[in-house]
């Protein structure tokens, strides 16, 4: 979306918003009785309903201002920098994460995965959250997970890894 656009739905949120504290101040009775008078509006103050539209009014302008203010960009998930002698090499952690998943796929007897990664001085830290299928003993296959993981995560993204840690979470009922 335009630059244009998004401050005008900005100035549009703010103009929503002044209207929408204004008449919650004038039915709650905020403002003198005079300037009430004066103006015309004696009949909104005490009228709950205008205050209820109000607050929805408020609401709708905070919305605007939180949907389409311009500069606020989503935090970067992160990733890893290397660096080689023609340039620089960045890594995102959601790359890293799929081939997690993919070397996973490599090991039978998991059924499902899911993956966080971090990073530390050591290197990367992979923790998996697993559900093996059924009557697979679950030391020899998290060894063999954790190895097939660190060593594809190694080759391929020629990163280190410190640490596999997995969760058993579950064991799947169903059978690969």
């Amino acid at each position: 979306m335009a630059l244009a656009k998004k401050m005008a739905f900005v100035l549009l949120g703010i103009i929503i918003l002044l209207g929408g504290l204004a008449l919650i101040i004038l039915t709650l009775g905020l403002l003198p009785k005079i300037g009430l008078q004066i103006h015309g509006f004696q009949w909104l103050e005490g009228s709950f309903n205008y205050t209820a539209l109000g607050f929805l009014i408020l609401v709708v302008g905070v919305l605007l201002l939180a949907f389409f203010t311009p500069g606020v960009k989503r935090k970067d998930a992160g990733g890893i920098t290397s660096f080689n002698e023609i340039g620089e090499v960045r890594l995102s952690f959601r790359a890293i994460e799929k081939m997690v998943l993919a070397a996973s796929r490599k090991v039978k007897g998991i059924r499902d995965v899911s993956t966080h990664i971090d990073l530390k001085e050591q290197g990367l830290v992979i923790y998996l959250r697993i559900k093996p299928i059924p009557d697979l003993p679950i030391p020899s296959l998290v060894r063999q997970l954790q190895e097939t993981v660190r060593d594809y995560v190694e080759e391929i993204s020629g990163s280190s890894v410190a640490e596999v840690k997995v969760l058993v979470e579950n064991i799947s009922q169903d059978r690969i």
